[in-house]
């Protein structure tokens, strides 16, 4: 029995249900429905690409028309509608911002109330959903908005109507692919772009280093924007300005020196405070003979370090130079992401708003990338090791990100 030969007899003996799920700006979907009738309760339905996984419909007033396929004439651009009456529509999406949603997916489905969760004909978790051919659409603009419904023109992926060849521009040294776009842990009709960096910054090299052979471990990689690594504060460092002249360091040692920076207090005010800079040594030899650690001075790199689990009564504190913002990590729905405080503060949750941005950037150069896809673990047996500050050349870039390159150094 398919669900198509239900639909042949006279009597399906189910109603049609139709399921939507749009995606957010943050690159997540979803999911909502019209409902059954006045029936505003929630539906459920096992996930397309991962049958095991249960989906939870969110029903609203919702509208739509123009999904029919044509084999003749333009290409059908159908409108879907829902309404602003209540907050309930923004909550979902997680936004306001609704221009935002231009150019994002809308997923359509189509079953009989029969194939839902706990329904007569429920196919169970792992077994493909029964449902018609889903149809995918892309959000071509905003045709009209009010106080009670924002209506959305749709296009089929393939409508190429005023989209100019060649689509993608090659920008000189720059990355054009959206960061973690194409992240290995999203669906496939979630991804977008290139960029398979893992959005946890999980990242297992290639076989073979230096001709060691990996183990198959997997370590956690954190870059920032001006691609300096961001280390534990835990990290054993060596006390740079209080070490004698003759001391040795070795390469991939980690130091610190300190400074003065302005803090930027909670409540806007200014103050002189002492800091440590932190630095891995890319050169050995005596301190004598290595000089003052600097962004100049090529025998050091710069690092960065987190503080570890965000904690809500922990005070964390922001500088007039943001680079020396406290950075902590924070799991969430089961996903671990590292962020940088934006202002000096206490008990605000890590997450989008007024106080924490993301500490894991994209530069967009091939330095960006090589730091991140040319990670060379110290230890390669353990999850727990840093990086060496030398970048494994010999792999490849993500497809199509530097077009022309094969290798970096």
């Amino acid at each position: 029995m398919t669900i198509n030969s239900d639909l042949q007899k006279q009597q399906p003996g189910s109603e049609l249900v139709t399921l939507f799920e749009l995606e957010k700006p943050n690159g997540q979907f979803a999911y909502l429905t019209r409902g059954l009738d006045d029936d505003l309760s929630t539906l459920q339905m096992y996930d397309y690409d991962s049958p095991s996984t249960l989906r939870t419909y969110v029903a609203l007033p919702i509208t739509s028309d123009g999904f029919d396929i044509k084999v003749t004439g333009a290409i059908s651009r159908p409108t879907l509608n829902v309404t602003l009456i209540s907050t309930a529509f923004a909550t979902q999406m997680g936004t306001t911002d609704f221009d935002s949603l231009v150019g994002k997916k809308v997923i359509r489905r189509l079953t009989l109330k029969r194939y839902l969760k706990g329904e007569s004909s429920d196919p169970g978790s792992g077994n493909t959903p029964i449902e018609f051919t889903r149809q995918v659409w892309t959000i071509s603009k905003i045709t009209s908005r009010d106080a009670a419904f924002i209506s959305f023109e749709l296009v089929a992926p393939y409508d190429l109507q005023g989209v100019k060849i060649p689509a993608r521009e090659i920008i000189s040294n720059a990355c054009p692919w959206e960061y973690t776009g194409a992240s290995p842990d999203l669906a496939e009709h979630a991804k977008c772009g290139g960029c398979s960096w893992h959005r946890e910054s999980k990242f297992a090299p290639h076989n073979y280093i230096n001709g060691q052979a990996m183990t198959g471990v997997e370590f956690t990689v954190y870059i920032n924007i001006d691609n300096e690594s961001i280390i534990p504060a835990s990290t054993s460092f060596t006390n740079y300005t209080t070490a004698s002249s003759g001391t040795n360091f070795a390469v991939e040692a980690f130091i610190k020196t300190t400074a003065t920076a302005t803090k930027v207090n909670s409540n806007g005010t200014l103050s002189s405070a002492n800091i440590n800079e932190y630095w891995q040594v890319a050169t050995a030899g005596a301190k004598s003979a290595l000089g003052t650690p600097s962004d100049s001075n090529t025998k050091f790199e710069r690092v960065r370090v987190h503080q570890g689990a965000y904690s809500a009564s922990t005070a964390y504190s922001a500088f007039t130079d943001d680079r020396l913002n406290d950075i902590v990590t924070y799991t969430s729905g089961g996903k671990t992401y590292i962020w940088k405080t934006t202002v000096s503060h206490t008990g605000n949750t890590p997450g989008f708003n007024n106080f924490w941005k993301r500490a894991d950037e994209c530069g967009k150069t091939l330095t960006s990338c090589g730091k991140r896809f040319g990670f060379t673990p110290i230890d390669i047996t353990s999850a727990s090791s840093l990086g060496k500050t030398e970048i494994n050349s010999t792999v490849t870039l993500p497809f199509g990100a530097f077009p022309g390159s094969k290798s970096f150094k």
